[in-house]
């Protein structure tokens, strides 16, 4: 009795340590499943988010007239612009690129004007001393020997005509400028009028801060501007209309390099089937007929009309600017600066809505 008394007192024993054991091993995966708690940020002591200055300008390209290119970060952080409506001041960092006028520097002005008069000189000394001054002073003295070329004194006018020959055989025709206005391009709009600060504050890697002269520089184009790699769909539904050109936010300079590819297909008769679907280079790219060969680039005089550029992506900068194939892939130097235009040729066919579209991809080179 004794010892069956026992047994039952072991056996209970060993069944309540089994079942605290099981409790044991229950209540561990339910404490192990149970997310750990991640601690909530102190906002107070957090590294703060940093925001730029607005009026800390980005990094430019400056193209200079004897033809080298600096980049470097500009200090000014707005320029001041007197236009026909009033005094604006552009912020820099707004800035995608300026196209200076003619500016000049210190006594340059006084050396032109006095050479210009000295053209109609009473002796051949002085008068043979002017030309030879205004073709030394180089683009500076262009649009007044521009200027002079027209007026009625025919042995002035002869010989501003001589200097204009020398001028331009002499320096890239970008570089003789006739207006002493500066295009100031911005995200939202052109600003045309004329820089009042004589040099714009910049530093660079090599030479530190400086004060760039005006007087010496030709463009500037800012490294993250607006404009600089972009991809648009231009619908052959609209665009391969007469007259219906696609205005692009992308900037061109006059000076940099572009590269524009597109790919898509456009129906330039969905009347027969899909029998006259095209690509990018247009009808052309099919080899039809007798047409001029797609080559990208090339200028259009004239009206863009169906039989040679039907479905053909074309390209044109400014809204008033000579139209140019573009084709599959263009990569060129466009001359003219301004927005670039996007159209597609229209259908050869009377009355044929072209459809489908294009994808375009624009970027600096």
């Amino acid at each position: 009795m004794f010892r069956t008394m026992i047994g039952i007192a072991l056996a209970t024993m060993l069944l309540a340590t089994g079942a605290s054991a099981q409790v044991v091993d229950k209540k561990v995966p339910a404490k192990e499943a149970q997310p750990t708690p991640v601690p909530l940020l102190d906002k107070s002591k957090s590294t703060p988010t940093y925001k730029a200055p607005p009026s800390i300008p980005g990094e430019v390209e400056i193209s200079l007239l004897n033809g080298s290119n600096v980049r470097m970060i500009l200090q000014s952080d707005k320029l001041e612009v007197a236009t026909n409506y009033g005094q604006l001041a552009v912020p820099s960092k707004d800035i995608v690129a300026i196209d200076f006028g003619l500016h000049f520097p210190d006594g340059i002005e006084a050396k032109i004007q006095q050479a210009v008069k000295s053209l109609g000189g009473d002796n051949f000394r002085e008068r043979d001393g002017a030309s030879k001054a205004l073709v030394e002073l180089g683009p500076y003295s262009f649009p007044a020997a521009f200027e002079a070329s027209k007026v009625a004194d025919l042995e002035v006018s002869r010989r501003a005509k001589d200097v204009v020959k020398q001028l331009q055989a002499k320096h890239p025709k970008k570089d003789l400028k006739t207006t002493t206005l500066d295009k100031v391009i911005t995200p939202e709009f052109t600003i045309v009028g004329r820089i009042l600060t004589a040099t714009i504050k910049a530093k660079a890697e090599l030479f530190g801060e400086i004060d760039m002269p005006i007087s010496r520089m030709r463009t500037m184009r800012s490294l993250a501007g607006l404009g600089f790699d972009i991809d648009v769909t231009i619908d052959a539904g609209k665009y391969a209309n007469a007259g219906q050109w696609m205005e692009t936010d992308f900037q061109t300079d006059g000076r940099s390099a572009i590269v524009i590819t597109a790919k898509g297909m456009v129906d330039t008769w969905p009347q027969q089937n899909g029998s006259y679907i095209v690509g990018p280079n247009g009808l052309q790219g099919r080899g039809m007929g007798q047409h001029i060969p797609a080559v990208a680039g090339r200028k259009i005089a004239g009206a863009i009309n169906g039989q040679q550029f039907g479905g053909m992506l074309i390209g044109k900068i400014g809204e008033d600017g000579e139209p140019f194939t573009l084709g599959e892939r263009y990569e060129g130097t466009p001359e003219a600066q301004g927005k670039l235009y996007l159209h597609i040729g229209p259908s050869p066919w009377n009355n044929t809505q072209s459809t489908g579209h294009y994808e375009v991809k624009i970027a600096r080179k």
